[in-house]
């Protein structure tokens, strides 16, 4: 027999929650000049979106497998990007406003845990308020996850190295990530080299590495496609690196 702990903390209530499945196409444009009255999760189902927000000058574009978390009363503009987009929205609000400071600001989450929390809701349990409150809470500590896991140190890094995790197979110099984090990029580099154990590129090309193998793996995409979805140009160089991080 087994015992169950619980040794988990709930920081803060969820009291209202609403889901709502929106389907849009190419140029469909609005605005939330006051920002929304709830918290939002949205999950792109199909297609892609553009998300800016005036207050930080912030601009997210978001793809299908992606969910985008927005604090409640953020200011921002949405276009949505191609015909047939589907987006599902989890609204909710916080009892006792008890956010974390790590998620006062859009968070993207793309990953297998993040798409699957959404997959789970369908037609059957959409109006399931339990339910609803369940996947709210879980994507919640799936958003605050890399916050956690990262000291206090190195917190400022964030910015960039969730940019680096989205946007993989974007070539932008290291002086865009530094500025991302309002830091140079001398200090930038050895900060980062501090807490991931890797240069900046090396870090790079190994999250791109990561990322090319799960395709080769689902047989979908061929070791050229692979390479080149990922961000390299030269298929010499990719088998290096491969090589290098194929096995973790």
């Amino acid at each position: 027999m087994v015992d169950v702990c619980f040794n988990e903390k709930i920081e803060h209530m969820i009291d209202t929650i609403g889901f709502i499945s929106v389907m849009r196409n190419e140029g469909y444009t609005f605005k939330y000049k006051n920002g929304k009255e709830k918290y939002s999760l949205i999950y792109v189902e199909n297609g892609e979106l553009e998300y800016y927000f005036p207050s930080t000058n912030q601009c997210l574009r978001i793809t299908k497998g992606a969910v985008l978390y927005i604090p409640k009363l953020l200011p921002y503009e949405t276009m949505y990007l191609q015909d047939n987009t589907i987006i599902k929205i989890l609204v909710f609000d916080i009892a006792d406003c008890g956010i974390p400071k790590n998620l006062s600001l859009p968070i993207i989450k793309k990953n297998t845990a993040a798409a699957s929390v959404f997959n789970s809701i369908a037609y059957f349990n959409m109006n399931n308020t339990l339910f609803l409150v369940s996947k709210a809470y879980e994507m919640l500590s799936l958003l605050q996850k890399d916050s956690s896991e990262i000291p206090l140190k190195y917190q400022k890094l964030l910015p960039a190295i969730r940019e680096i995790k989205e946007k993989f197979f974007e070539n932008k110099k290291v002086s865009y990530y530094a500025d991302l984090c309002n830091m140079c990029e001398s200090n930038f580099r050895i900060l980062f080299k501090e807490l991931t154990g890797k240069s900046f590129i090396d870090y790079r090309n190994y999250i791109r590495i990561f990322e090319a193998k799960k395709m080769i793996d689902s047989g979908e995409t061929t070791v050229t496609e692979a390479a080149y979805l990922t961000g390299f140009n030269n298929m010499a160089f990719f088998y290096k690196i491969y090589n290098r991080y194929k096995n973790g």
